[in-house]
């Protein structure tokens, strides 16, 4: 195809060379051949659609050309060109996102367990229990505890203000600002990433002992499976650490106790939405640590693994990548995986050029199974030239690159040279609780109505789902079973979109 659109974009050259009047009709057909090979080039250019398929695509594209017209006319509430904090409100509006919405999207790839749920729900139900309590840490950090260890400043019982306040929506909608990324005016913290990323992760220190109890955890998890499928998602590979958690007798479980119990979790649900496939575990570490501590977390890890190897099955080192420790330091510790494991590593999460994108380079060295956010995949045409060959999957994570300082407008993001050379890709929300998402929808709309082309079409939506469910780690009974019940989900959604109550 390449040699092909080379061929075509070389006769325009000598056609315009000494265009004439003549030649009018020969220009604006090499043209529409032009845009037509660079439409089949870029992902799901070469899938096929049926003709009930392609009466919802023309609904589809119906739909997304009148956004595009309307954004023409007032950009300034066309959502795909603002960030996410100001565009969600007209995102939906859309009708484009109300079928994305209603579209199964296969897998969700690139998740980190703690920043999956939505933060109002958290509010709303996780912090009620009368024992329940928060004050600020050492570094003035408001954390929420059931016990008082680690607090610098008076304890409140979180029950008795709630029942004290004037305005228990207010006081719950304070709180909520504690564990949400959301403000009104986003553009104040681009300059300083620094701060964003301090925001960021403070939220995880805020709820770090919400979560380690035992109870409060096992909710959280339920509601996450909950959420996933609400979005018509059916199997998740989620980042977490399996720290230890107690309980109400004081007992602490282990990690490997920990991984059995979100593990009961997701067969318990699975048991009840029989078109759930599951969820499986990268156990997941901060990428700043001793040799000494990096080679105890790949021991953890290997036992983890060795003991459910169907479930824990990859590792990831995560964290801010340009203030964390390059992938080589570790070189040592990270060359003896098992066979039956992978990685899953985050790398070239920067704007960086030479500095802390070489990580992408021994992410593909140690043969990583995917690669987390590859931001910085375009400055390196030798890695991405290896990585397409070798067919290694980036997870793209649009609204967490922008939220995080990474690019303002999407439509600039480089996944959109990834999309027109076809790469391997798959589209993922990090951690879409934190910044006032759900599930991978509001993700798919802004890779559909920013990083792809205007033209990007049903074919583009599709061809996304299908790479989530064919770049997941599943035994083959598992893929068969994902299959059956992705095509039979697809065909529920056609005829939906067909449906004129729809």
């Amino acid at each position: 195809m390449m040699w092909f659109l080379g061929a075509l974009v070389a006769s325009v050259v000598l056609l315009t060379g000494s265009l004439q009047a003549a030649d009018l009709p020969a220009y604006e057909t090499l043209r529409e051949q032009i845009m037509e090979a660079e439409r089949v080039a870029s992902l799901g250019g070469n899938i096929w659609l049926s003709s009930d398929e392609e009466k919802a695509n023309s609904i589809l594209m119906n739909a997304k050309r009148a956004e595009i017209a309307e954004g023409l006319k007032t950009p300034e509430k066309y959502a795909p060109a603002m960030h996410f904090f100001q565009g969600r409100q007209y995102v939906r509006q859309s009708e484009v996102f109300r079928m994305i919405q209603k579209m199964p999207k296969g897998a969700f790839l690139h998740g980190h367990n703690t920043g999956m749920v939505t933060s109002r729900w958290i509010i709303q139900n996780l912090t009620t229990t009368n024992n329940l309590y928060t004050c600020r840490n050492v570094d003035g950090l408001l954390v929420f505890t059931y016990d008082q260890s680690g607090c610098h400043s008076e304890v409140q019982n979180v029950c008795t203000e709630r029942i004290n306040a004037e305005d228990r929506g207010k006081y719950e909608r304070q709180l909520e600002k504690h564990i949400n990324m959301h403000g009104p005016r986003p553009e104040a913290l681009l300059p300083n990433r620094k701060k964003i990323w301090e925001r960021f992760e403070n939220i995880f220190t805020t709820v770090d002992r919400l979560y380690k109890y035992r109870p409060t955890y096992c909710a959280y998890h339920k509601r996450m499976l909950e959420e996933l499928c609400e979005d018509n998602i059916i199997y998740a590979e989620i980042r977490a650490s399996l720290s230890p958690l107690y309980d109400d007798n004081n007992r602490t479980l282990s990690t490997l106790e920990v991984a059995n119990e979100l593990e009961r979790i997701v067969e318990e649900f699975k048991a009840k939405h029989h078109d759930f496939i599951g969820v499986k575990v990268i156990y997941a570490k901060r990428n700043r640590a001793s040799e000494e501590e990096m080679l105890r977390r790949i021991t953890t890890f290997k036992q983890l693994h060795h003991a459910k190897p169907n479930f824990v099955i990859g590792f990831d080192l995560i964290g801010q990548e340009d203030t964390g420790d390059p992938l080589n330091r570790y070189i040592n510790q990270l060359s003896d995986l098992p066979s039956t494991a992978n990685y899953f590593f985050h790398a070239g999460e920067t704007n960086w050029n030479g500095r802390t994108d070489w990580n992408m380079m021994d992410a593909i060295l140690l043969n990583t199974k995917r690669i987390g956010h590859a931001f910085a995949l375009p400055k390196h045409p030798q890695l991405w030239s290896t990585i397409k060959k070798r067919n290694i999957a980036i997870e793209v994570n649009p609204i967490s690159n922008q939220v995080l300082g990474f690019v303002w407008d999407l439509r600039n993001h480089p996944a959109s040279f990834l999309i027109a050379e076809n790469f391997p890709i798959v589209i993922s929300a990090d951690d879409p609780g934190v910044w006032g998402a759900k599930g991978l929808s509001y993700d798919f709309y802004y890779a559909f109505m920013a990083l792809a082309p205007a033209e990007a079409d049903l074919r583009f939506l599709k061809q996304l789902a299908l790479n989530s469910i064919k770049y997941a780690v599943l035994t083959s009974d598992e893929r068969r079973k994902i299959n059956r019940v992705f095509q039979r989900k697809w065909q529920e959604f056609i005829a939906n979109v067909l449906n004129p109550k729809f």
